[in-house]
């Protein structure tokens, strides 16, 4: 579905943007006052872009789907004028030079689109969509980025990123564009129109409903329901009681790194509100603060001799990345920023083929690892002594991710542990054989190994293909753990209740990296 993306140009121009062009000027000049625009060329200068290219393009695609459906809500719609504006990382001044380029080039781009409907007194520009690259910090993380096709030029090129996109107050507002934002990257298509979601909303009753009233719980559902996606999802409005049991931050971050992003609804406030409004954000990556004092000091002052058990990977991240369609794409949200008593909604996305999420993948892992630690013989290897005495102490760190077996295979290959020493590669045809498409591979670290060197001590996967059904067994689930100098396979257990597990030796004697996907 990149048909709007791929469209050739009608007119095309280069504008050189180093000093003393000013991006202030040139969007008041053209588009007039959009902050959301103002931010995308803040993005543009944040990556030093020397280029602007500019195309005149025509509608189609979802893009001509959108104007027919205002048309449908809005008789007297007028369609105005349509660009395609793109950043570039070097000087560019014709089309013979840009076709010398690569995708390493290019920064970022956005389709502008305006909009006129006489009768509501409109006459005005918005982003239908943009996508910019990640900036290059290493403590930036984005699992699973979207890859996205776009012409520039009569050349095309692909993009990573995830999809920014802008209300209009006609057939979308922030629960749709947040929703296609997220489903770009995971639904088969790659992409989703503004009228498919507004056809599926509309099978939900909902007494005087319009598209520009944006999304309520049970059409949001019915969205992710439609396109066979799986999802947990809290409406604390009817369960106050879980915003302390299941803090909104706990769903977001799982969401992250389960590979399919978090939606999170809230409530304004202030003086100057005059009616109950709410607004609604994804959230696709979250930063990473290597230095915080919190972890330690939690159970060590604040938390003493509670059963906390473990250490959630989350504690680290200082901020999730994610958009918002008032103020523009690609934002750092403090994790603690948005109170929870104001956070009426959530929802954390699994990757398409997985049936359950990170949430309640943690609380399996950890009890994986309690029923794990009686099996080990710590005088096998030094690090099996240690991860004893920090499981004992609660000093452990889990870390779920949701990944297909291919992408699991490819990063035990690329494991070396503190010797240098690589797994036997017999595993690898093994696992490619023999694991289900998804699974969750929970990291197993300390507070010593994991924010500093970003390290880890081993891992747990779980088979992510299975549901939990009335008769579920949480060993249903456990496909092995590997551990330093072996992994303990097996999901069977004895006459009383423990599990049995068949070792096998592993090259892997020490730590080794966390993966990064």
């Amino acid at each position: 579905m990149d048909i709007h993306r791929c469209v050739s140009h009608d007119k095309i121009c280069f504008e050189k943007i180093v000093p003393p062009f000013s991006s202030f000027d040139y969007v008041e000049k053209h588009f007039g006052s959009i902050e959301a625009l103002r931010r995308i060329f803040s993005l543009g200068r944040s990556f030093n872009a020397q280029t602007l290219i500019i195309e005149n393009i025509s509608s189609q695609g979802i893009l001509d789907e959108e104007d027919k459906e205002i048309k449908e809500l809005y008789p007297d719609y007028i369609k105005g004028e349509l660009k395609r504006i793109s950043f570039w990382l070097k000087p560019i001044d014709s089309i013979n030079q840009l076709n010398r380029y690569n995708n390493k080039v290019l920064a970022g781009y956005a389709i502008i689109k305006r909009d006129i409907v006489p009768s509501q007194k409109m006459d005005r520009w918005h982003i239908f969509e943009s996508v910019f690259k990640k900036y290059p910090h290493p403590h930036n993380c984005v699992p699973f980025p979207g890859i996205y096709n776009i012409m520039i030029g009569n050349k095309k090129f692909q993009i990573p990123g995830l999809l920014y996109c802008q209300q209009n107050q006609l057939n979308k507002a922030c629960a749709q564009v947040a929703l296609r934002s997220l489903l770009s990257r995971l639904l088969p298509q790659k992409d989703i129109s503004y009228k498919a979601i507004n056809q599926i909303a509309r099978k939900v009753s909902v007494p005087g409903w319009k598209p520009k009233n944006g999304l309520d719980v049970p059409q949001i559902r019915k969205v992710l329901d439609e396109f066979n996606l799986k999802y947990r999802d809290i409406d604390y409005s009817q369960s106050l009681e879980l915003k302390k049991d299941i803090p909104y931050q706990k769903m977001a971050y799982s969401g992250l790194e389960s590979g399919g992003g978090s939606l999170v609804g809230f409530r304004l406030s202030g003086k100057g509100l005059q009616e109950e409004s709410r607004h609604i954000i994804p959230f696709y990556g979250h930063t990473f603060n290597k230095d915080t004092w919190a972890p330690d000091a939690d159970v060590a002052y604040f938390h003493i001799g509670e059963d906390f058990g473990y250490i959630p990977s989350e504690t680290w991240t200082s901020s999730y990345l994610g958009h918002d369609d008032n103020f523009g794409p690609n934002f750092c949200i403090p994790r603690l920023y948005i109170e929870q008593e104001k956070v009426e909604y959530v929802v954390e996305i699994f990757r398409p083929g997985v049936q359950f999420g990170g949430v309640q993948t943690e609380v399996l892992g950890l009890k994986f690892l309690y029923s794990i630690i009686p099996k080990m013989n710590p005088s096998k290897n030094i690090w099996l002594k240690r991860l004893i005495n920090w499981t004992q102490k609660q000093r452990i760190v889990l870390r779920a991710i949701a990944l297909e077996k291919e992408e699991y295979v490819r990063h035990l290959q690329k494991l070396r542990d503190w010797q240098e020493h690589a797994e036997d590669k017999d595993f690898s045809k093994i696992f490619l054989k023999y694991l289900p498409s998804h699974i969750w591979m929970i990291e197993i670290s300390t507070p010593q190994l994991f924010p500093a060197n970003q390290r880890k001590l081993g891992e747990i996967v779980l088979d992510a293909t299975k549901s939990f059904k009335k008769d579920f067994k949480d060993f249903d689930v456990f496909l092995f753990a590997r551990l330093p100098g072996e992994y303990l396979l097996g999901n069977k257990l004895d006459n009383t209740g423990s599990p049995v597990f068949q070792s096998l030796p592993s090259n892997l004697n020490s730590h080794t990296p966390l993966g990064c996907f």
